[in-house]
């Protein structure tokens, strides 16, 4: 006969997780970007580029929030959705006539824990976040994961997703989308919204 195997939980949350959108007057709108590169004689003068560099430190059993969710620039006078996909090379589908442009970047999270140990993300309260700004509130549902391939889907839930922790290193990485729902004649302006995401190292 086999022990009994012992349970533990490790809560942890994100509470500062933030959502953007940005509500333009004009029906479209166009970015443009020219570079030009001029070369010198053989005197070629020397330019010096700074650039950045950052990286981040991510600790056992913890979130961390890599990236915040951003709908981009949307421009329309009748209502409509903008549904964003969670995924690597992400996607923003306009629907009810509205133009959407610049970013479409989905919240990005990481996570550290012993490989094959399981973690439960639960979605925001409501599976819902509210952007306020200088009109009505609009409103994120249908709040949805995908899990990076160093996580492996084990089950479904209404309220969270559960996974399996697969890398060797036990580093691993999600990201978060849902659909934007934007009133008719909304009113220009950026709106945000916090929201939680809580991991339950189990």
């Amino acid at each position: 006969m086999s022990g009994a195997r012992s349970h533990s939980t490790r809560q942890k949350a994100i509470p500062a997780a933030v959502c953007h959108a940005h509500i333009r007057k004009l029906m479209a709108i166009f970015a443009s970007f020219v570079a030009v590169t001029t070369f010198a004689g053989p005197a070629m003068a020397q330019n010096t580029y700074s650039v950045s560099a950052y990286t981040t430190l991510i600790e056992p059993l913890t979130i961390t929030k890599l990236e915040d969710m951003d709908f981009g620039d949307i421009a329309g006078t009748s209502g409509g959705t903008i549904v964003l996909t969670p995924t690597v090379t992400p996607t923003c589908t306009a629907t009810g006539g509205l133009v959407r442009t610049n970013a479409c970047v989905p919240a990005v999270f990481g996570g550290a824990g012993p490989t094959n140990q399981r973690v439960r993300i639960r979605r925001p309260i409501g599976n819902t976040i509210t952007l306020t700004g200088p009109g009505a509130d609009m409103v994120v549902t249908d709040i949805t994961f995908n899990a990076d391939p160093t996580l492996t889907h084990v089950q479904s839930n209404p309220n969270w997703e559960r996974f399996r922790i697969i890398s060797p290193d036990g580093i691993f990485i999600f990201r978060v989308g849902g659909t934007l729902n934007v009133n008719a004649n909304q009113t220009p302006g950026t709106y945000t919204g916090t929201y939680s995401i809580r991991l339950d190292y189990q």
